[in-house]
This record gives structure tokens, sequence and C-alpha cells, in this order.
């Protein structure tokens, strides 16, 4: 409902369409889920000294009234997701009274309109004799603060531990990134040792898993990244690759300090011809001297409830062509791939276990690799965090964890009578997919 009503200021009267918001629940809603307003339209939310702009869609300018409808504070362009109080000081450094009402304008009115302390806001609800005013609701609000604490706050704290768990991923994916640049500068060195390689890679992960002030905190913090490497980490070598070595493998240094195993020599690239291409790898010898190596590390989510959500949403999304990826996120692992590729700086020995790439299509011509795979199922059909389906409505979704389709029992454990459901669904010999 709009009401006429007339803000005076220094630039003049200025006629608004204000809404009145003086019951419980139109105060709980405000402006939650509405459209933005326009520039000749308001809110008055009546006995209410603090606003929040938590599911709004746009900032709004809020203005702070006492009980006679005169200002006493302005708080221009609040963006979503933030909180204002009435309370503070002035220019002057004085503090401003606590407020009794909140107008609630478009962004930008307060500019506009040249609205300042001590302008009044002409409205009915301010007229003693008028039957807005008398039906108004006592000084209190009446638990309605702590009503809207109970909403919103459980949605700002997940939003927090969100923001809080992307924060220390994405310090985790700098450090991953470090150590994987730090990895391949090992293995140019020490030709492609993959023991080295992954000692250097475990060596420049130290920090994350906590560093140290002492040798004794270091080499805990060591352990704990070895530990961790050792389980969920898989380094591949993914240049030089075995069509590199058939193709330009030197026999002499296979000899001398191969013993044994294929060597591409380092030396003397600048007199190579760089269009002379393997046949088998579709490699100059210049390509053939460059390491690059992928590391896929599982990274361990730290922060409550975040894990499960990865996980629930990364099975999800995951195709299964990776086995290694596959049992990462079912251990509740986040897969953090990071890729380097450098310059050698010493002849390559083949190690133990080389990637199988022909090369870009034989002599050099390129192929295209198609598109990734990706997953062709739906989304799984959930009512809470972390994909907690509702079994009594839901059959068809995600089953709660230990109730298997196969299983005819009525355990309460697995879900709302969810098995006795299942039961009677097959007994009625209606599939479930």
């Amino acid at each position: 409902m709009k009401n006429r009503a007339v803000l005076h200021t220094a630039s003049g009267a200025h006629v608004l369409k204000i809404g009145l918001a003086n019951s419980f629940l139109s105060r709980l809603n405000g402006l939650m889920f509405r459209k933005p307003l326009a520039p000749d339209q308001g809110l008055l939310i009546t006995r209410c000294p603090s606003v929040h702009t938590a599911f709004m869609r746009a900032a709004i300018d809020v203005v702070y009234l006492n009980n006679a409808g005169f200002v006493t504070r302005c708080v221009a362009h609040l963006k979503p997701w933030r909180a204002s109080v009435s309370t503070g000081k002035d220019a002057q450094a004085k503090p401003i009274p606590k407020a009794a009402h909140t107008l609630e304008l478009a962004a930008g009115s307060i500019r506009q309109l040249n609205i300042q302390p001590g302008d009044r806001l002409e409205h009915a609800f301010f007229n003693s004799a008028s039957p807005i005013a008398s039906a108004a609701i006592p000084s209190t609000q009446r638990g309605s603060a702590m009503i809207e604490f109970i909403v919103v706050g459980p949605v700002l704290m997940l939003m927090g531990m969100a923001i809080l768990q992307y924060s220390t991923l994405f310090f985790a994916k700098n450090q991953i990134n470090h150590a994987t640049f730090m990895a391949a500068r090992v293995g140019a060195m020490t030709n492609v040792d993959m023991d080295k390689i992954q000692e250097a890679y475990i060596t420049a992960l130290v920090p994350l898993y906590g560093g140290g002030l002492n040798t004794a905190e270091l080499a805990a913090s060591r352990a704990r990244a070895t530990a961790d490497v050792a389980g969920y980490t898989n380094i591949e070598l993914l240049n030089p690759t075995q069509e590199s070595f058939d193709d330009w493998n030197d026999a002499a240094l296979q000899a001398s300090i191969g013993g044994g195993r294929r060597v591409i020599p380092y030396g003397g690239q600048a007199t190579k011809d760089p269009s002379v291409i393997g046949a088998t790898s579709g490699q100059s010898i210049q390509d053939a001297n460059l390491i690059k190596l992928r590391i896929t590390h599982g990274y361990e989510p730290k922060v409550p409830f975040m894990r499960s959500i990865y996980t629930t949403y990364l099975k999800n999304l995951d195709p299964g062509t990776d086995p290694i990826k596959t049992q990462m996120i079912n251990d509740g692992r986040i897969p953090v791939v990071s890729h380097v590729t450098l310059q050698m700086l010493s002849d390559a020995i083949e190690p133990g276990k080389t990637v199988s790439s022909p090369g870009p299509g034989n002599n050099g011509t390129p192929t295209d690799p198609g598109d990734p795979p990706t997953v062709p199922s739906d989304p799984p059909k959930c009512a809470g965090i972390s994909c907690i389906c509702n079994p009594a409505t839901d059959l068809n979704g995600c089953r709660p964890p230990g109730c298997e389709q196969g299983d005819s029992s009525c355990d309460p454990g697995c879900g709302t009578n969810y098995c006795c459901l299942l039961k009677q669904q097959q007994a009625q010999s209606s599939p479930i997919n």
C-alpha cells in the first residue's frame, strides 16, 4: 500500500510514494526479494533503529527519523548483504541519538534530494489524529530483531564459512602452483628424476601444512605434507613422452649416463634444425627438451559443513573418467590440478613411467581432441544443505547414507520411512531409477 508523503529538504518539498511497514511481518520482510525502488518510492519501517540489506536486489539509501519524523542520520548507498545502525557521530564528533524509525529510499535519493539531518518527513503516520498512528505498534519490536537474526543469521554464517573455505582453497592453490613450479625446476636440472621431483614438491608444500619456527616444527609439517602427497597426490610427466624418447634418443648417452635407459640430449640445441619433426612424437628436438608436469593434489577442506557440500557437488559433476580424481572426491578431497612447462637444463633420462602421447597428429599435423567429458545426469534433487533429500516425497532423488536401493528393511536410520516406502514401491513393481 502506497501513501503520499512529502519530504521537506533545503532543495524543496518532494512528493514521494511511501509504503508503510508497521506490522511484525511487514517489518520483518522489508524490501527483501523485491524489485529495486523507483526514484519516487520508499518504505517507512516503524520502530526500527537499524536495518540490514540481506536478500535485497539492489543498494538503497537509508534515512533515520525520530518520533516526529525529523531526519537524524543519512546512510547513502547501502549495498546488499550489509547492515546499518542509526547511532554514531556527526561531522562535529557529537553522538547521534538513536532513531525511532527508518525510511528506505532508492539509491542516490539522499544526494538527489539533498537530504540532511534536520529535514522532515510529512507522513500520515506522524499525525497523532491519524488512524494509522493510532494503530501503530508499541515502542518495542516484540522480538522481530531476534526473528530476523534466526532467519538471516544461519544464511550469513553459511556464506561466511563458504567464503572462508574458498579463501583457504585459493591460498592452497597458489602454494600448490608454486610447489609444482619448484618440482619442475628440480626435474629440469636432474635429468627428470621423478623421486627428486616429488621431494622438491613436498619441500615446497611445507608452508601449506603449517610451516614452523624451528627444526622440530618444520619436520612435523614436512611429515604431514609427505603423508598427504603419498596418499592424495598424482605427479605425471607429460613431456618428454615415450614417443619423444623414440624419436630423439641418443644411443651414446644411453650407454654412458642413462644406464641403459634412453636419453634425449640437451646440448647443442641452437645448432639443430627446429623444422625437423619426429615422425612418432610430432616434436622437434627443442620440443622434446621441454619438461611438462601435471600434478593433481587432493586438497582437504577444513571448514565445517563445506567438506560435505563440496563433496556432494563434485560427485555430481564427476564424469568418472579419471579414477584418481574420483577416488579423491569420494574421500572428501578437492582435486587441485596444476600444470607447468620449463626448458630442460640437463639431458632427459627416461624415467620408469612416462605418458604415451603420439603428438599432435604425426609430423606436427594438429588434431582436435574434442570436448572434455561431461556428466549427462541432472543435478541431485536436494531439500537442504549437502543434498539432504526428503525421502518421504523424493524416492527417486538422492538416497540417505546406508539405505541402498535393494534394502527391504524398515530401518528408521535410513530416513523417514524411506525403506518402508521403497519396499511398498518395489512390491507394486514400480521401478526406481
